[in-house]
């Protein structure tokens, strides 16, 4: 089938934004030692930071399809929530966004066309997707299937962002194959309510995509605060197709680039230039890079130039994409170098090893050697201090839910493989946690805040959820 029939933006005076006057930027901060000895230095580290700011003058409106299971297993309580969920989620798009609902069970139905997002539609969607009722199996391919068919024959495109929101709540179907399915040119954000779905399905299928993220929801009140958290980062893109190209000077070679799941380019090692691939970034989202070089010997006391760096974005899906400055990372060679590593660069580098232990622990698991899992997790902890409370946190939840394999079958798969993925794109998801803001990482600002609203929502139907502008306000004014 064809899907055509997507519905043609009506303008309001006031509310529309042209492209060219969105003007997201990104800030880049260095953090390193600006000292090192004369003699040979085996390993130097430099930390980049890359932050995105979102434009001051609106965004570009997101056609967006959400996909609801709609088996017999979300019976009940499931199925009560996700409705509230909607609605919630209802009242954050605006009127430049679109939205389709898709549900599926045995197959797939479209419950309606893309719609703008005015006070009748979000009244008509909320009565379609309020007489839902759960019934029969989980065929999960033919629901993203049909996702990507609408997104893929729309007839606007320019102009507007696109995404996939994708629930399920439990096993797909022996005949379905969603991870197959070619899923790769929009953001898919799927969530796994309780603890009965296939966390590897839905981790596979938001990696595969352009900047999905997979969210382990355990307990099903939860699932409008893991919607809004989603929804931010949507809902706030600052730059899109973000490069950075890291370039040693003279005779400093880079050995080895940290920057997580990003694709890394490096024509040959040491010598050339490394290009890492990271796409979008949400408003004040950071990502980190972390670059160690080795340092030959010098003879004299000198300011060196050890690399450059620069970096290129597009903003409001523009086909042009702007190019910074070549900056230059500059080190003073003597031979009384004072300065201790940098806190920041120690911060990150526990981080990175932490995850890599979790990542460890979460493959043992899954071969069922829970004992060399756990060993995993207590040697990444004995690494850490006390104000590395996060990671802290993490790894004693990981390690809970390693109690048992039953345990970890049922709820330990589904943290730590949405755990992984946090850390390796540096972006925030929902975790199952008995303490969920003990170990909440790379959240925005914004983010924050629509978990807040969530959570008020989730207690209250009548709560007035704030406008866009209302949340743009208040991040301006704490930040």
């Amino acid at each position: 089938m064809i899907y055509h029939d997507d519905e043609l933006l009506e303008h309001t005076e006031g509310q529309e934004v042209s492209l060219d006057q969105l003007n997201g930027d990104m800030v880049v901060r260095t953090i390193y030692k600006p000292e090192a000895p004369m003699e040979a230095v085996s390993e130097f580290k430099v930390l980049l930071e890359l932050k995105g700011v979102g434009s001051k003058n609106g965004r570009l409106g997101v056609d967006l399809v959400t996909v609801l299971d709609i088996s017999g297993s979300m019976a009940g309580e499931r199925i009560d929530k996700m409705k509230i969920a909607m609605r919630f989620l209802l009242k954050k798009l605006g009127h430049t966004d679109r939205l389709s609902v898709v549900t599926f069970n045995r197959k797939a139905a479209r419950l309606c066309p893309l719609l703008q997002i005015k006070e009748a539609s979000r009244k008509e969607i909320e009565t379609l997707v309020n007489g839902l009722e759960a019934r029969s199996t989980t065929n999960t391919e033919a629901g993203l299937r049909m996702a990507i068919d609408i997104l893929n024959d729309r007839t606007l495109i320019e102009g507007r962002r696109a995404a996939i929101m994708l629930l399920s709540d439990g096993m797909e179907d022996e005949e379905s194959h969603a991870a197959d399915f070619p899923a790769d040119k929009v953001p898919i954000y799927t969530f796994g309510l309780d603890c009965d779905f296939d966390p590897k399905l839905l981790f596979d299928i938001a990696k595969k995509s352009q900047g999905g993220m997979f969210a382990a929801v355990s307990k099903v009140e939860n699932l409008t605060a893991a919607f809004s958290l989603s929804l931010a980062g949507l809902l706030n893109v600052a730059i899109e197709d973000l490069t950075l190209t890291i370039t040693p000077s003279n005779d400093y070679k880079i050995t080895e680039v940290k920057a997580g799941i990003y694709h890394q380019q490096m024509v040959c090692k040491y010598d050339n230039p490394v290009t890492i691939t990271f796409g979008s970034l949400y408003d004040r989202e950071i990502r980190k890079v972390l670059v160690k070089l080795t340092l030959p010997e010098v003879t004299k006391q000198s300011r060196n130039d050890i690399f450059k760096f620069a970096y290129k974005y597009s903003v409001g899906g523009k086909n042009t994409k702007l190019e910074s400055k070549t900056e230059s990372i500059h080190v003073n060679r003597n031979d009384t170098p004072t300065e201790a590593e940098n806190e920041e660069v120690i911060a990150e580098e526990k981080r990175i090893r932490t995850a890599r232990k979790m990542k460890d622990a979460r493959l043992s698991a899954d071969k069922k050697e829970l004992e060399e899992a756990r060993e995993f997790l207590v040697s990444a902890k004995i690494l850490l201090s006390e104000v590395d409370a996060i990671l802290i946190a993490q790894l004693d939840q990981l390690f809970h839910f390693m109690v048992s394999q039953e345990t970890y079958d049922i709820k330990g798969r589904a943290f730590a493989l949405a755990l992984e993925e946090s850390h390796e794109a540096q972006r925030a998801t929902t975790f199952t946690s008995d303490n969920a803001f003990k170990v909440r990482m790379f959240n925005t600002p914004l983010m924050d805040q629509y978990i807040e609203q969530a959570d008020s929502f989730n207690g209250n139907y009548d709560y007035e959820v704030p406008t866009e502008e209302e949340d743009r306000q208040k991040v301006a004014l704490v930040y």
